[in-house]
């Protein structure tokens, strides 16, 4: 079995043990035979279970990101990149497995911070990064105003993106986050656009 393999195994396992029991009932000895590997496989591929929780965030993200950074040439390219950036990172939120993953981290968080921590920065941050990128991508390429720091406008973008959903969704309102996944996209793009592109450049084609 290779190193990426058991990995792979390690993260499968990890996350149905953590959807089943919460991430502090998970004991070192349960993953190892839930993945059908060794402790030293175990420590080889992740120095302990925080770690396993990081890198269970991390192919979270992944589960929504492009496998290549878009081009960003043009306003038509910017605009295709949000869009396909929000209705991914929307369509992701929108599974049944997403909400209860998240409902099972901010309820691991209420009595242990450091699992908060971790999966923000492993999960939230990254995303963030994610789209940050593109901006800055925009701005030089001077479609997008610099008068602002990249991060800040993608995280204008991802509130106008996911705004109260996830909260409905923890408190019980609804069931998702997002009821029409198109109408969302359409209004957070053309409002950070609105907002800063450069010139007028966000009536453009």
């Amino acid at each position: 079995m290779t190193t990426n393999t058991s990995r792979i195994r390690i993260l499968t396992a990890a996350r149905g043990l953590f959807f089943k029991h919460g991430f502090e009932k998970v004991s070192t000895d349960m993953l190892v035979k839930e993945a059908a590997v060794s402790k030293a496989t175990l420590y080889r591929n992740f120095a302990n279970m925080n770690d396993v929780l990081k890198s269970v965030a991390e192919a979270e993200v992944m589960r929504f990101t492009a496998d290549t950074p878009p081009q960003i040439r043009s306003l038509c390219d910017l605009r295709t990149a949000l869009s396909e950036f929000g209705t991914r990172l929307l369509s992701f939120l929108n599974l049944p497995d997403t909400v209860q993953f998240v409902r099972l981290i901010h309820e691991e968080a209420r009595d242990n911070p450091e699992v908060g921590r971790l999966f923000y920065h492993a999960a939230h941050a990254k995303t963030l990064e994610n789209i940050s990128q593109i901006f800055r991508r925009a701005q030089e390429q001077q479609l997008v105003s610099s008068g602002a720091d990249a991060p800040d406008i993608a995280e204008d973008f991802l509130a106008l993106l996911e705004g109260l959903g996830i909260i409905r969704v923890q408190l019980g309102v609804c069931c998702f986050p997002c009821d029409d996944i198109e109408k969302r996209v359409i209004r957070a793009v053309a409002t950070i656009l609105a907002a800063h592109a450069c010139g007028g450049a966000a009536h453009q084609t």
